[in-house]
């Protein structure tokens, strides 16, 4: 695989840390069941491939080289890394947040979730102490584990208001947000079960939102 410009300066800095997973904060959440290629698009608007994974629970993005587990570092030259058509994480002051299109504008995602151990399972399905939840975005399905585990999430959510984002993570910042449109949110809330805990009933809606007028 070949490097070049500013991605060859960051992936030799990066190559020397050797980075293990086990190192990170909290346990590895992964957004994908494996490393799959995406782009990093750096500030120079030089390119490079590799086989890339983000840990939602640390905000880190691993990539692997020639069998090794690193760490992207020197974040401030990157501009966002890609997969294929769907799957964007920019990269901002913020940390890393998913670029998700819905219908009727943007939404930006900060991934913090973490995996509670609730035990295993029993040999007739029943939950002694256990997990089995997967990681859910757009298009996209983060590993399953072979214990059984609980998911935490503790998601941001933000869309652009001019160059600046502003949170809509709680309904008390959307509501804040949509002020004319209180009722309408409340009703639509209600009625579809919105769930400020499950990523796609967030998206579902913020889409909602994004279609009121201002």
């Amino acid at each position: 695989m070949k490097y070049s410009g500013c991605a060859k300066i960051i992936l030799s800095v990066v190559s020397c840390l050797m980075i293990s997973v086990s190192q990170a904060q909290n346990d590895p959440v992964f957004f994908f069941e494996q490393f799959l290629h995406a782009k990093i698009h750096f500030k120079n608007r030089s390119v490079t491939i590799a086989p890339m994974n983000y840990d939602a629970a640390n905000d880190k993005m691993y990539f692997k080289r020639d069998g090794q587990l690193m760490e992207l570092v020197n974040l401030t030259m990157v501009d966002s890394v890609v997969w294929g058509k769907k799957v964007c994480f920019p990269y901002t002051h913020k940390g890393f947040l998913e670029k998700v299109k819905l219908a009727h504008g943007t939404v930006f995602i900060q991934w913090q979730v973490k995996n509670v151990n609730i035990g295993y399972r029993g040999a007739l399905g029943s939950i002694t102490q256990a997990k089995v939840d997967r990681l859910y975005s757009t298009g996209s399905i983060g590993n399953q584990y072979a214990d059984v585990y609980r998911m935490k999430n503790n998601n941001n959510y933000y869309i652009l208001r001019g160059d600046s984002f502003k949170e809509v993570t709680t309904m008390k910042q959307i509501l804040k947000l949509f002020p004319d449109h209180t009722t309408a949110i409340e009703t639509f809330v209600k009625e579809q079960g919105i769930d400020m805990q499950h990523p796609y009933s967030v998206l579902e809606l913020l889409d909602y939102c994004l279609n009121l007028h201002p």
